[in-house]
């Protein structure tokens, strides 16, 4: 698929994979992000919980919508290659500062119809495979509850090992990073 195979109002698509397309947010991704990052399951290990409200939604996601002109590289909504429309995930890179050092760090968060097909290491993948190439020497990381499994299992599928000396960010997340 290629963005020609889209219509012409469609997202700017930022990396197609084998069965899924990622794509920059846009301001009506809004209930997309709420049904997502609203939905108690999908913030089992969130220490701050699910969003509260739609409003919450569209603050996050202007944030997101912000980084892709600021930095050229950003979080991605998810959809199937089949569905190109429905959103199932939100996944990507986002450029920022980690103990004063540039890196990246990967995000995934799916609905829960979408868990256990292997979309979200599908999904990371294709936006490291976009991303790294023109950000050359930015590390990967990714920070995790200790108590997540699920996700740290992913992180390392993905290539991220946990710090060997332990080390957490400020909100006591251990830090992955691509080994």
């Amino acid at each position: 698929m290629t963005t020609t195979d889209l219509p012409a109002d469609a997202r700017t698509v930022v990396a197609v994979s084998e069965r899924l397309v990622l794509s920059r947010p846009q301001e009506g991704d809004a209930e997309a992000m709420f049904a997502i990052h609203g939905d108690p399951e999908t913030n089992r290990y969130n220490p701050h919980g699910p969003q509260r409200d739609l409003a919450a939604a569209r603050e996050q996601l202007a944030g997101f919508v912000a980084d892709w002109p600021r930095d050229g590289v950003g979080y991605c909504m998810v959809a199937t290659r089949a569905e190109p429309e429905v959103v199932i995930g939100v996944a990507g890179l986002f450029l920022h500062s980690l103990d004063g050092e540039p890196v990246f760090n990967l995000y995934y968060r799916f609905r829960p119809s979408a868990w256990g097909k292997g979309y979200a290491a599908e999904a990371c993948r294709a936006a490291m495979a976009e991303a790294l190439p023109r950000f050359p020497g930015v590390p990967v990381t990714a920070l995790i509850r200790a108590d997540n499994l699920p996700s740290r299992r992913l992180a390392e599928r993905l290539g991220l090992m946990p710090d060997p000396d332990g080390r957490v960010d400020q909100e006591d997340r251990l830090i992955h990073r691509m080994a």
